[in-house]
C-alpha cells in the first residue's frame, strides 16, 4: 500500500505486537513480483489493498501462494465497503482492516496471532510443561528442577530447556542458576498478546546453552493471573521449548492452582519423615480433587537415608498406592561444595547419577529420540 498515516500506524501497530516488517511495495506491482519476494522472505502475514492490484483479488492470492496456504493475507481499504470485504474473504483473505485501526485491530491481531500458532503446531511438536513441588519446605523441588535442566541436557543433547519459577513465596531458581534476571513472570503474563520469538529474548534470561530461566515476581502482591493468559503463555513457552520445567514452590496453595490445568505432569518432592508423608499425602488427595490425573503424578524421594533405603521406598508406594518415580541421596554435602559464582551440575556426585537416571526416564517416556544411558 501506499506510504500515508494509515500504512505508518499500520507498521507500528505491526512492531509493536512484535512483528517485523520484510519487505513492502507498492499494490499495483505484478503477482509474480511479489510471489517472488514472498519465496525470498517467507513472511507469515502480508498486508495488501486486494481493490488495487493488477489482477482479480482471487487470481492475485494464487499468484503469490503458489498453492500454498501461506502467507495468511489481510486485506486492507481505506473504507469499510461490505463488498469489497466480502471480495477478499471469497478470494483468501483471513481478515480485512481498514482505518480507524483502534479498535478492531487488536482483536484482528489475536485471530492473525491464533491462526498463524495452529498452523505452527501442525509442524512443530509441542514440549512438555512439568511442575515440581515440595510437599513441605526443604523437600528439595527447587533444587531438582534447578539441576534437571542440565541432566535433560545430559541425556537428551540438543534438548531446550526452559526453567519457570512459578513459586511466588520463595523464589529461587535464578540465584540457584546464578544469573539476574531483568524481566520477570507477571511482564510475561502481560505480553501473552504480543509474544513472538523476538519478544521472548526480551523476557527470559539465558541460563547456559539451550537453557533458559523465566524468573518469578519478586512482588508478594502479585495476584493469580487471568487463566486466558496463563494459557496463553504456556501454550508459547510448549513451542518454544522441549521441556517447560516449573518450580512451584512447596505445597499447594492459591499462588500456584492457577497453573495447574497446563502441566503435562507434577513431580511432587517428599523426603522420609513423618511431616513430609503427611503433606505428600494431602497433596495427593488435594489434586485427586481437583481433578489432576494420579497417572500424571510423580513421587521423588529425596535425601533418603543410606539405610535402609528400601524400607522408605516400599512403605510410601504401599502407604500411597503409587511407583516412586526416583531416588535420590541425602549427599549435602556435595551440594555444599558446588561453586557460588557460577552455576555447576555434579554429574559424577551420587546426586547427580540419581539425577541422571531420573532425566532419562522423563526422556523416555515423553517419547524423545536418542537418549543416553545413565550410570
Amino acid at each position: 500500500m501506499d506510504e500515508g498515516p494509515f500504512a505508518n500506524e499500520l507498521a507500528r501497530r505491526i512492531e509493536a505486537a512484535g512483528g517485523t516488517l520484510v519487505f513492502a511495495c507498492r499494490p499495483e506491482v505484478s503477482s509474480l513480483e511479489v510471489s517472488n519476494a514472498v519465496e525470498r522472505e517467507r513472511p507469515d502475514v502480508l498486508f495488501v489493498e486486494l481493490s488495487r492490484t493488477a489482477k482479480s483479488a482471487a487470481d492475485w492470492v494464487a499468484d503469490v501462494r503458489r498453492e500454498e496456504d501461506r502467507p495468511l493475507i489481510v486485506a486492507l481499504h481505506m473504507t469499510p465497503d461490505p463488498t469489497e470485504m466480502i471480495t477478499a474473504l471469497r478470494a483468501g483473505a483471513s481478515e480485512f482492516l481498514c482505518p480507524p485501526l483502534d479498535p478492531g485491530i487488536n482483536e484482528a491481531m489475536e485471530r492473525i496471532g491464533a491462526l498463524l500458532e495452529a498452523r505452527q503446531t501442525k509442524t512443530t511438536e509441542r514440549g512438555r510443561a512439568i511442575g515440581f513441588l515440595s510437599a513441605k519446605g526443604g523437600c528439595g523441588a527447587t533444587t531438582i528442577a534447578g539441576h534437571m535442566t542440565a541432566a535433560l541436557q545430559s541425556v537428551q543433547p540438543g534438548a531446550k530447556v526452559l526453567l519457570a519459577d512459578l513459586d511466588l513465596q520463595t523464589p529461587a531458581t535464578h540465584r540457584m542458576l546464578r544469573r539476574e534476571p531483568k524481566r520477570y513472570l507477571p511482564e510475561a503474563l502481560e505480553s501473552v498478546r504480543r509474544l513472538s520469538a523476538t519478544t521472548w529474548r526480551e523476557l527470559a534470561t539465558a541460563a547456559g546453552p539451550g537453557v533458559d530461566i523465566l524468573a518469578a515476581s519478586t512482588d508478594p502482591r502479585m495476584t493469580a493471573p487471568e487463566p486466558w493468559r496463563v494459557e496463553s503463555l504456556f501454550r508459547f513457552m510448549t513451542r518454544q521449548y522441549n521441556f517447560v520445567l516449573a518450580d512451584m514452590g512447596r505445597n499447594l496453595n492459591p499462588s500456584n492452582y492457577s497453573y495447574l490445568p497446563y502441566l503435562d505432569e507434577v513431580v511432587l518432592v517428599t523426603a522420609p519423615d513423618v511431616l513430609a508423608l503427611y503433606q505428600t499425602r494431602a497433596i495427593l488427595q488435594l489434586l485427586g480433587n481437583r481433578g489432576f490425573d494420579r497417572n500424571r503424578i510423580r513421587i521423588v524421594l529425596n535425601r533418603n537415608l543410606t539405610s535402609p533405603q528400601d524400607f522408605w521406598v516400599e512403605s510410601i508406594e504401599q502407604m500411597f498406592e503409587v511407583s516412586i518415580f526416583g531416588v535420590l541421596p541425602n549427599d549435602y554435602f556435595t551440594l555444599e561444595k558446588l561453586p557460588q559464582d557460577r552455576f555447576e551440575f555434579p554429574a559424577k556426585s551420587g546426586f547427580g547419577a540419581s539425577m541422571l537416571k531420573i532425566a532419562a526416564k522423563i526422556a523416555r517416556q515423553h517419547g524423545a529420540g536418542t537418549v543416553k544411558k545413565a550410570a
